[in-house]
């Protein structure tokens, strides 16, 4: 896995400043979701604080002036006229998540006077600060509630871009789970990086998170089981992706499941529940998968989602091991306290020493990221009919579109902030360590905003979590619990405590 991250820092920093998928070899646009997970992760991961002020500040100036965002922005200050005039579902969220999480990383609340413009519909827009850009985004987000809920409308889609809806009346009555959880966890984010600034928006942020939170378990968690989606029918919402669901063919879905776990979204005995039901039915040898099987093929019609039904390729979402998606179940894990876990689906991600641990995986590109791992049938129908194979590893699983992704950030973001548990948060260093006790001793070097580095030693107890005394330079440091609903917690400590001067600041911590 070291071996693996300068590679992934390199593939990370391409999709930050060059913006130019393969597919779009001449354009130069940013994908709202992709620049405020993958950039914002690498930053995040790197902390450089001041370049991902700017680069929110960029997604700003991507923003309508009636408040939400297109799916693709143009990067170019010079080039900033909206081309895609609408975006799925869930692009509104991402923006908010990204505020709530630098102001809570860096406590600067002073970017929320910042003037920012907007973009226009034909041409550029006016302006407004920070806070009026998110105050906009706010009523964005009221008006896509459907069947007297505070649950957003699916509209185009969500971040599976392979599940748009086939029919545009089904769109306007289905509900994401995955969505609404996003948005619980994005105004949540949002309303804790506000602290006491801007108490109203604060305020109106808590109170359509509360809201939602209820919603979701009122209507999208049937029988004890997340459904991957809602279908308001006769006035209520119907489980699809469930296994009430007669529709699909389908009975699990890994997003909202995941998600709701890192979020905090469900209780202690639920989110147990739930990753037993990922274990059992959505993992491969690879990692996790996004459903328990692949969205039927037909031979083209659609009847219920348009490219998973019609695309005759059998990879990225369609083949339903996205990495991404992976990368956040790892992300489920680290919440929860299981190290052996994440550590297993963080090399799960890294192309070196795959074959050891996925015997079935062909041979890839060693120093690359790869999006997906797509199992290699010949046909959509093969896939259908032996998928199984797939699982029991009798089918080699190739590596999918490389380099240029959100993935390698994300996975930098996992491993430093969630993993090795070391991430800012105003005047306090946040240590939040979950390992695999067998690795004993655990020694990393990770930079601190200040622009020194962090040499940090970190002793496993028997749970690999749960931090019961950190030292500098030996000098025993005083400790504020973190909240954690699902295992003992990791320890915040004060920056000034760390010193003045004197590089490298020199972490001891120790684990139960």
């Amino acid at each position: 896995m070291a071996r693996v991250t300068g590679w992934y820092a390199h593939d990370a920093a391409v999709h930050y400043l060059s913006p130019r998928g393969l597919e779009q070899h001449t354009g130069g646009k940013w994908g709202t979701r992709d620049v405020c997970q993958g950039p914002v992760g690498l930053l995040r991961s790197w902390a450089r604080h001041g370049e991902w002020r700017e680069l929110l500040l960029l997604v700003l100036r991507g923003q309508h002036e009636r408040g939400d965002w297109p799916q693709a922005f143009d990067f170019l200050a010079s080039h900033r006229v909206d081309a895609v005039d609408d975006a799925h579902g869930d692009v509104v969220y991402w923006p908010l998540l990204a505020v709530g999480q630098y102001l809570h990383a860096t406590g600067d609340r002073s970017v929320l006077e910042e003037e920012v413009g907007f973009t226009g519909d034909a041409a550029p827009g006016g302006s407004g600060s920070v806070a009026e850009h998110l105050r906009r985004a706010l009523d964005v987000v009221e008006s896509t509630f459907i069947g007297g809920t505070s649950l957003p409308a699916y509209g185009h889609g969500d971040w599976n871009d392979s599940l748009q809806p086939a029919d545009p009346d089904l769109a306007r009555r289905m509900v994401s789970t995955w969505t609404a959880v996003l948005q619980v966890e994005a105004l949540n984010r949002l309303v804790e990086g506000l602290g006491t600034a801007y108490p109203e928006l604060g305020e109106r942020a808590r109170a359509l998170a509360t809201d939602t939170s209820r919603d979701v378990e009122r209507h999208l968690v049937v029988d004890g089981v997340m459904s991957g989606y809602g279908v308001l029918e006769d006035g209520r919402l119907e489980p699809m992706i469930h296994p009430r669901d007669t529709r699909t063919g389908l009975t699990y879905s890994v997003l909202p499941m995941i998600h709701a776990i890192a979020g905090d979204q469900l209780s202690p005995d639920a989110a147990r529940e739930h990753l037993a039901l990922i274990e059992a039915h959505l993992l491969g040898p690879d990692g996790a998968r996004l459903f328990d099987r692949p969205v039927a093929y037909r031979g083209g019609p659609t009847e219920v989602f348009q490219r998973a039904e019609a695309s005759s390729f059998f990879g990225r979402e369609v083949g339903i091991m996205y990495m991404h998606a992976h990368l956040r179940y790892a992300e489920a894990l680290a919440r929860v306290g299981d190290g052996p876990g994440v550590l297993a689906a963080l090399a799960r991600a890294v192309p070196v020493g795959l074959q050891e641990l996925v015997p079935s995986a062909a041979p890839r590109q060693a120093n690359t990221y790869s999006s997906s791992s797509d199992a290699a049938f010949p046909d959509r129908y093969a896939a259908s009919a032996d998928y199984e194979k797939a699982l029991a590893g009798q089918v080699p699983l190739e590596a999918g579109w490389r380099v240029y992704s959100s993935g390698p950030g994300l996975f930098l973001e996992v491993l430093t902030q969630r993993m090795l548990g070391l991430r800012h948060a105003g005047e306090e260093l946040e240590i939040d360590p979950v390992l695999d006790p067998s690795l004993g001793t655990v020694h990393a070097s990770l930079p601190l905003a200040d622009g020194r580095r962090a040499e940090v030693e970190i002793v496993c107890g028997s749970f690999g979590h749960g931090v019961t005394e950190v030292s500098v330079d030996g000098r025993p440091l005083g400790l504020r619990a973190l909240a954690n609903p699902y295992r003992e917690p990791g320890a915040a400590v004060r920056v000034a405590d760390l010193g003045e001067g004197g590089e490298p600041v020199r972490l001891r911590v120790t684990t139960g």
